[in-house]
């Protein structure tokens, strides 16, 4: 099928639910152009990290924006300043550091205005915290995908082991309780589900039964 320029799909949900696989799967099934938010914030954060700048200097965070430059590519691949930083903003320690930047009124207005352009450009399928609901409200099609903590949480234990990182189970489940507060209560573009939102609860569904889900819905 081709899509028209402009074309979204929209996907938002809490921490550790699985939005990025999900929608990257998705759009390699699709054809579209996968664009990942919150790699984006995570190159605002390790670049701020780098610098030694403390993630609540937010007059520091939102000046540093002048020097980052983020390119993605189509396979996924983000660069900050030219420097391929796909695995380097994969941690647990920069995912805090990046939880406490995207609070920022200046860095979101930033993010949200390079989403745009990117969405404005090819059909896209976008994932984040605030797609459906501040970048794309929009998008003809936005999904909110949700999982209960307590698993939300195991997938993302066993996902630092499988990688090799140190993790303890109640420490994990701690912070996703954490960043699901904070990211739905802080002040600038909370986490909510769109108006016009289709909820999807992943709880008991792998990345490839949820994006066979989410394709029908679609298609329908």
């Amino acid at each position: 099928m081709n899509y028209p320029p402009g074309f979204a799909i929209a996907i938002d949900g809490p921490v550790g639910v699985g939005k990025s696989t999900v929608a990257r799967k998705l759009a390699q099934m699709l054809q579209l152009t996968y664009i990942d938010s919150g790699a984006m914030y995570r190159a605002v954060a390790l670049y701020n990290m780098r610098a030694g700048a403390a993630a609540t200097d937010e007059a520091a965070i939102v000046a540093s924006l002048t020097h980052i430059d983020i390119r993605l590519t189509p396979d996924s691949v983000i660069y900050l300043n030219g420097e391929n930083v796909s695995v380097d903003i994969r941690n647990q320690v920069l995912a805090e550091y990046t939880s406490t930047i995207a609070v920022y009124a200046g860095v979101r207005a930033a993010l949200t205005a390079q989403q745009k352009a990117l969405a404005a450009a090819t059909p896209v399928v976008m994932d984040g915290r605030d797609i459906g609901s501040q970048v794309l409200p929009h998008a003809p099609v936005k999904i909110y995908l949700d999982a209960k903590p307590e698993i939300r949480a195991e997938r993302r234990y066993r996902e630092l082991i499988s990688k090799g990182q140190k993790a303890n189970r109640a420490q994990v489940l701690a912070e996703t309780h954490t960043r699901d507060h904070r990211d739905k209560t802080r002040e600038h573009a909370p986490l909510v589900q769109a108006e016009g939102a289709i909820y999807v609860d992943a709880s008991h569904m792998n990345a490839e039964e949820t994006v066979a889900y989410i394709r029908n819905l679609i298609e329908e």
